[in-house]
Order: structure tokens, then sequence, then C-alpha cells
């Protein structure tokens, strides 16, 4: 045989197993029994992760993720062997045959990403905000309604922190909803409860009275701030926009008792993002308003994300309450 022939046939057979062995979105999904599915609206594209199924089920569940700009699926390289992540919990598992659940993407998060050089695109930045959040999740569930499921009997939405808050709007968007989960979002506008922190803090000893009040006048001119220029996508030292921040003005508790839907509410007594002191609002309100479709529940010792510490041991408690929220379905 030639020479140069052999050396080509050579090298096309190292970049052939370079290519297999290159981590690809479809290996994730397949480690992980996913499938994607993609929406073309305009010149937009909407990605979703749904849960792979034999038969088409009934129900839905939607999972809204927090605030932070993760990935939803990963990859790190160990001795030369690829090992996928996934960054969301075990709830998917959980679920019987009857349901598929669903994460779809902060805004250009879509994709595999590598744990060792995960980059937030500037797209990111530029449609992180509310209004598009929901879009991309009405868009989608209406697509999984008319593609995947068998026939529509339960579309269960929840949403963690900043998903919670995600989660109101949609519901008062998306009427194919049935229930929601409320899950330590803020109740109050971001920047009222920013400076209640500081006022506990300084209940607490933590701080000093006027440092508290400096600061809380700090808060009040960072908001002004804002709604001078509600648009811009310039990143502040907290990582978001002022496009992002606008959008959530809107106190969530307004989007929350304008639905008429089933909403399962929960909080840590000791969460530190979200102040428990404003969450005992929600069931106030919804009996002034005399309206009947709440649920209120507190996990007490609680962290942001339901995890109970003390000296001895750390209870993990997320699992527990995401088997009673679906368990509340089936009885609302």
């Amino acid at each position: 045989m030639n020479k140069n022939l052999t050396s080509l046939l050579i090298f096309m057979s190292c970049i052939s197993f370079a290519q297999i062995n290159l981590p690809t979105i479809d290996k994730a999904l397949d480690s992980f029994d996913f499938l994607q599915e993609q929406i073309i609206e305009g010149k937009d594209t909407i990605t979703y992760y749904l849960k792979n199924y034999k038969k088409k089920p009934q129900n839905l569940v939607v999972f809204i993720q927090g605030t932070d700009a993760n990935p939803i699926f990963s990859y790190t390289t160990k001795n030369d062997k690829i090992i996928y992540s996934r960054w969301f919990r075990d709830d998917f598992k959980n679920l019987d045959s009857t349901y598929t659940y669903v994460i779809i993407p902060k805004p250009n998060m879509e994709g595999l990403f590598d744990e060792a050089n995960i980059k937030v695109p500037k797209g990111y930045y530029e449609k992180n905000y509310l209004e598009y959040r929901v879009k991309q999740l009405d868009l989608s569930i209406k697509h999984i309604i008319k593609n995947h499921l068998s026939h529509s009997e339960k579309i269960i939405v929840y949403g963690h922190s900043e998903g919670a808050v995600i989660g109101a709007s949609l519901a008062n968007k998306n009427k194919n909803i049935t229930h929601l989960g409320f899950w330590s979002g803020n109740v109050l506008n971001n920047f009222y409860e920013f400076s209640l922190f500081n006022r506990i803090e300084t209940l607490q000893g933590k701080q000093s009275d006027s440092l508290a009040h400096n600061n809380i006048m700090g808060i009040i001119d960072w908001y002004e701030s804002v709604i001078k220029n509600p648009n811009s996508t310039e990143i502040d030292h907290f990582g978001f926009t002022n496009k992002r921040w606008s959008s959530y003005e809107k106190p969530p508790i307004d989007d929350l008792l304008a639905i008429d839907i089933p909403i399962y509410a929960v909080f840590g007594t000791k969460d530190e993002s979200t102040p428990i002191e404003t969450a005992y609002l929600l069931p106030i309100q919804f009996m002034q308003k005399r309206k009947e479709n709440l649920t209120f529940d507190v996990c007490i010792d609680c962290n942001h994300g339901y995890v109970e510490k003390d000296k001895e041991k750390e209870t993990k408690h997320w699992d527990r309450i995401f088997s009673e929220f679906i368990i509340w379905t089936n009885n609302k």
C-alpha cells in the first residue's frame, strides 16, 4: 500500500476515535434518559429537556430553577474518561410512569458545559429577565402538551427561590397549569426584603442600628438607579442587570393573590435568602381576600434549600417536601 495512503488512513482513524470520545449533549441526555426539544420562535430558539418515556404520560411536572446562572448538563474528564453531570435534583425519580418531568434552561445556558471552563454567555444577561423566562416556560409547556402527553390531566409547576417568583407570574399567563408550588420565593419586592434583612441583623446584635440604616439608604439609592435606567444590560457587582432587577419589581404576592388554582407555598425558618417574616403575609392576605386555594407550609430550622442543621447532624428535607407536594396535588 502506498506509504502516504497508509499514513492518511491512520490519521483518519485517530480523528474518528477522538470524535467518538468527544463529550456531546446527546451522550449526556442518554446517560440521564432525557430528550431535548427545540422551539423556533421568530429568530429565537427555546430549548427544553424532558424526561424520556416509554408511553406518553398524562401528567407533567415543570421545575423552575433559582437565581444562579447554572447550566443543566456539564461534563468533566478524569483519567481520559468523560463524566456527565446534571444540575438538578432527583425529583423526577420519585414520579411514576403517568408523569414526565421537564426543566427549561435559562437563556443561552442550554447545551453541554465543560465544568473546568464554565463561562456565562452574553446572551444570558440580555435575556435573563422575568418576561423572557415566562415566555420560555409558557411555550415549552404548550409544546409538551401538544407533542408529548397522551392527554393533559395535571400540569404541575414548582419553582424554587427566583423560580418560585417566575412560576407565580407564569401561572397567571398559562391556563393549562393546574397546580403551583411556590418554594422559598420572595413575597415582597426584593429591595424591601434586602432592607428587612439589615433590620433583622440589628435585632440579632450583628450590626449597629446606624449601620443598618446606612445600608438600607444605600439599597434605596440602588433601587432608584434601577428604575431610572430599567433596560440596562450592564452587569452589576451581584452579576445581574437593571433589566433583570426591574422585571421583578412587582411584589410576587400580587401574582399569587391573582391565581385561583391550588398553591403550595413552603418556606424555611432559617432561610438566609428569603425572610420568613414576610412569608407569613401569604396566609393573612389570602384570608383577607377570602381565598382558600393556598396551602402554607414551613420547614422548621431549615435553610434556603430545606436543610436542617444542628451541631450533631444535617437533615435534608427537600425530598420529603417534594413527595408531600406531589401527594398534595392528588387531593386538590
